[in-house]
């Protein structure tokens, strides 16, 4: 099945806005907004009915009513309570949920807050519409700043707790920093972030900390602002372009056999190139999948993938497959993250980011690590490469392997990642690898130039790849079908 490709394109001497709304009207186009959604808790007028417990001081970040307005599913709110040497010192909103209304009285178990009473929390709420189909939940796009942000909220499966997954994408000069978590605030309280009952700092992923968020939710962290990235939350930093002084385009991906599947790429289509490389910037796509694997009423989406680097010499690119977020220069352990479980490190503060598929060319004449991943390919032509000819020849079958042997076939059912066993998903078959060979050196392959296989039957546009120019031209490229 064909897919299908969209472009968003931002004329010279674009903003850094404009990479928000491209993403925006990426994803409409892709159907991935979830939605408008109102009714938020923003704020707590009174709570009471809580008990004295012991001489604790113990906070309790992420507590969900046990009884109330829209308890059990992903809209429920939850609040972070304070103990100081034993009774309740402070009450405030962590994630805000939605469909409550002003007034609602939720009951937070005993059991949730170190013991005693139950506490009954009358809320405020905010009845301001966040999101649509067609625009972000959130986001800040304030004309000349310099870290503008927008904030997906798209829905993995929507019975669970946690099948909302929230993306945020800030762009500040040529990267673009991308996040995600179970719950964002896009409120910001209007008086004080620090006072009793408020929602604390606004702007910013919510949940739990070592679970989706890298610190506890009461701070500002996690809070986007439109003056400066945050690199406190952030999964992954893509450069998406070189100035703007060339066009940008974002081109995207949507494959025809999963609708939950697309790849975007960022692009210079008027800036001078002599390989896919000089050109061609983040291309990436994040996870938005089920699996028997993953109770998403435990777990959420929150991982991607993207092209790390293309060492064009070499003829091989990186895939990078993350298992949540991260600091920028190490990482931390994410257990409500679906990949967390594949993570392996020394301490919570101490883990593996991410894990690396060499994606690289049989094609070219390079001899592999022998713990590198390798793509079948077959040529028994003593001009393409030395696999055609050896030390000792055989006259009867013209100094070559037989034809039959040859072998080069679309290499479809790509793994997530190779790295992960099992693995809980397979790129849908309409994107493939392809391994090449050009008799001819220094051809310039663009993203969205064609490989015909069969004529007017099987057409692959290329999306991103690597190949060495010298003698030849050979690689491997990413592709998607497009006839």
């Amino acid at each position: 099945m064909a897919i299908t490709t969209y472009r968003e394109t931002a004329a010279p001497g674009w903003a850094s806005t404009s990479v928000i709304y491209q993403l925006e009207s990426a994803f409409q186009k892709l159907g991935w907004h979830a939605g408008t959604v109102t009714g938020i808790v923003t704020g707590i007028s009174a709570y009471s009915g809580q008990s004295t417990v012991g001489s604790s001081s113990t906070n309790f970040y992420d507590v969900r009513p046990k009884s109330g307005r829209s308890v059990g599913v992903g809209d429920t709110c939850s609040f972070m309570v304070q103990r100081a040497g034993g009774p309740v010192q402070y009450v405030y909103v962590n994630r805000g949920g939605h469909g409550y209304q002003d007034g609602d009285n939720l009951i937070l178990d005993g059991a949730d807050i170190g013991g005693g009473n139950d506490m009954t929390v009358s809320v405020l709420v905010d009845e301001t519409n966040y999101g649509s189909t067609s625009t972000f939940y959130d986001k800040d796009v304030t004309a000349g700043s310099s870290a503008p942000w927008g904030v997906l909220r798209t829905e993995v499966d929507n019975t669970k707790v946690y099948g909302d997954s929230y993306w945020g994408f800030q762009a500040s000069g040529n990267s673009l920093y991308i996040a995600s978590g179970t719950s964002f605030m896009p409120h910001r309280s209007t008086t004080s972030e620090y006072l009793n009952k408020e929602v604390r700092h606004g702007d910013s992923f919510r949940g739990q900390i070592q679970r989706e968020l890298m610190y506890t939710p009461d701070g500002s962290s996690h809070q986007y602002t439109n003056s400066s990235a945050n690199t406190s939350h952030e999964q992954v930093t893509l450069t998406y372009a070189s100035s703007n002084s060339f066009t940008l385009e974002l081109n995207v991906y949507k494959s025809g056999i999963d609708s939950d599947f697309a790849i975007f790429s960022f692009k210079h289509p008027d800036k001078s190139s002599s390989s896919i490389d000089d050109n061609t910037y983040a291309t990436f796509f994040i996870h938005k999948y089920t699996s028997s694997l993953f109770n998403l009423d435990e777990l959420y989406q929150g991982s991607m993938t993207y092209v790390y680097d293309r060492y064009m010499p070499s003829a091989y690119f990186d895939l990078r497959t993350t298992f949540g977020n991260t600091h920028t220069t190490y990482g931390v352990y994410q257990g409500r993250s679906c990949l967390s479980g594949y993570q392996t490190g020394s301490t919570v503060s101490n883990t593996d980011r991410y894990v690396v598929d060499r994606i690289q060319s049989n094609t070219y004449n390079v001899e592999f690590a022998d713990n590198q991943r390798r793509h079948l390919y077959r040529n028994n032509d003593p001009d393409a490469s030395w696999r055609g000819t050896t030390s000792y020849q055989d006259d009867t079958r013209g100094y070559k392997q037989p034809d039959s042997l040859n072998y080069n076939a679309v290499i479809k059912g790509i793994p997530l990642s190779s790295m992960l066993v099992p693995c809980p998903f397979y790129l849908p078959d309409d994107f493939v690898l392809i391994n090449f060979d050009h008799a001819s050196p220094g051809q310039n392959i663009q993203q969205n130039d064609t490989v015909t296989i069969s004529e007017g039957s099987e057409v692959y546009t290329v999306i991103d790849g690597a190949y060495n120019q010298d003698t030849r031209t050979r690689g491997i490229l990413l592709c998607a079908r497009t006839t």
